[in-house]
């Protein structure tokens, strides 16, 4: 087994323990958040990579789909459920842009740091600054539907 296989395992391993992490009252909540961001994260991961702007060399149904299905089908939707269930949306606004600003930096590091050393992720005509902006952008239209649909105020 090669290290990018080893390490996507890895990745499945760490994204489902973290499910441990959601308090069991806000398993409604999360769910929702999961549906939704999985439905963004889908389209969008689609369209990215039938554009040709980025590729997944070693992925899972490598037959059936062109886009890493731990990514954009498990992954960030769970991180987009964590994002809406701890949002600090009662604090100041710098608190909650310092929120949203980390969960992008902390995740466009970690795509940098796949593309760079495995061959999860290969940029063609994409860049770090690119998926720390689409990364803000689908969480904020998350956090929009999630309030929206919780009625928070």
């Amino acid at each position: 087994m090669n290290i990018d296989l080893m390490l996507l395992y890895c990745l499945y391993a760490i994204t489902i323990i973290s499910l441990a992490y959601i308090p069991r009252d806000k398993w409604r909540e999360a769910s929702i958040a999961f549906s939704f961001q999985q439905c963004v994260a889908w389209f969008l991961g689609l369209l990215a990579v039938q554009l040709g702007l980025l590729q997944y060399p070693v992925r899972e149904l490598a037959s059936v789909n062109g886009t890493s299905f731990l990514f954009e089908f498990v992954m960030y939707p769970i991180i987009g459920s964590f994002f809406c269930i701890y949002y600090p949306f009662k604090k100041q606004m710098r608190i909650r842009v310092l929120y949203l600003v980390s969960f992008c930096t902390i995740l466009t590091i970690l795509e940098v740091i796949f593309e760079k050393n495995t061959n999860l992720v290969h940029y063609i005509y994409w860049d770090w600054y690119v998926t720390w902006s689409t990364v803000g952008a689908t969480l904020m239209l998350l956090w929009r539907f999630y309030k929206w649909y919780f009625k928070l105020g």
